[in-house]
């Protein structure tokens, strides 16, 4: 239990280097890869016999990516982590060292900022992810970079660029309830009350789907994927173009929850757009080959607790993007996922 002295204690009061100790302290080595953590100039890692790294960073920016007003230093941590998770998801690969750098103001709470830690902690542990370094530097806003390394067996990560025509597209779990949730928070109303903080948790502390991505890559069940964080439409454009093919993709296919329905139903919202231009779902979107379309795609719910649903196929790149309405009706799918220099495409 932290007294009241520890609750006023900021960042400009302890110190860049008081604050390293005690992130220290709090993530000690446990990953056995790990040779060296935090301390030195760097840390060292061991790769496992017979896998290749991945490297993978996403930055986080209060006032563009997260508010206080609405998520908690722990869940900051935790999503960040989860973010990064993700990436290692969609090519399969196990996540097991991170580094941290922070732009924090220095009258930051250091409570707040332990807090933040432990979040991060407690979700890179679920998945073999030790944060082993960083930096931390003066900022007016809160910002906050993860670089995450990972492993994958030797010629088996997923990549983007695998798809053929022909192809059957799959996505994980459901669609749009990350943009649902930020959307009742971004407009409070009691219109749909009941369903929206359903959604707001997807949105502050979205799941990796690590187990989905490590089976289709030890069994060589994807021949492409790719995690949607910008959403659907966005993330097939860029599937398509590292592939070199087109897509089809059904309406009626889409996986909307009943959460996600309800909302947009009392609020007066089309479900679908949140579907196919919502951003940070963190499920994966990936492509079968048919011969492949098997009882071990089938098992893949009971295998991971993760629902899996087809929603299209790939074509050839000349018949482009398209979205079959539920008429039957094929119109092109326009990339309208979140762009960080455009906003909304």
């Amino acid at each position: 239990m932290k007294n009241e002295k520890d609750k006023k204690e900021t960042l400009g009061k302890v110190g860049e280097f008081g604050f390293i100790e005690k992130i220290r302290t709090a993530m000690k080595a446990k990953n056995p890869n790990v040779v060296l953590g935090i301390g030195d100039d760097a840390a060292i890692f061991k790769p496992a016999k017979g896998h290749e790294l991945i490297f993978t960073t996403d930055m986080l920016v209060e006032g563009r990516h997260f508010d206080f007003k609405w998520i908690s230093p722990w869940q900051l941590g935790a999503k960040t982590m989860a973010v990064n998770v993700s990436d290692c998801a969609a090519m399969g690969a196990k996540p097991t060292a991170a580094v941290v750098s922070l732009g924090v103001p220095k009258d930051y709470p250091v409570a707040n900022l332990e807090a933040f830690y432990d979040g991060l902690k407690s979700w890179g542990e679920q998945y073999g992810a030790q944060v082993v370094g960083g930096d931390t530097v003066g900022s007016d806003k809160f910002v906050v970079n993860v670089a995450l390394v990972g492993e994958v067996e030797t010629g088996r990560a997923l990549r983007r660029s695998g798809a053929k025509a022909g192809d059957a597209l799959f996505v994980t779990g459901t669609l749009g309830d990350s943009a649902g949730g930020l959307h009742s928070l971004l407009h409070p109303s009691e219109k749909g009350k009941e369903t929206a903080s359903l959604l707001v948790k997807r949105h502050l502390t979205p799941v990796p789907r690590f187990n989905t991505g490590r089976v289709l890559s030890s069994k060589k069940l994807a021949s492409s994927a790719i995690d949607i964080s910008d959403g659907l439409s966005s993330e097939a454009h860029h599937l398509c173009g590292e592939s070199g093919v087109g897509a089809e993709i059904h309406e009626e296919a889409l996986p909307i929850s009943p959460s996600l329905a309800h909302y947009c139903g009392e609020r007066g919202l089309d479900p679908l757009d949140f579907a196919l231009n919502g951003g940070e779902d963190y499920e994966l979107l990936f492509t079968v080959p048919l011969p492949r379309i098997s009882e071990a795609v089938q098992k893949l719910p009971a295998e991971t607790g993760v629902a899996v649903k087809s929603i299209g196929r790939m074509v050839p790149k000349s018949k482009g993007i398209a979205l079959i309405t539920r008429k039957g009706e094929r119109k092109p799918l326009a990339a309208k996922g979140f762009d960080h220099f455009k906003g909304q495409l």
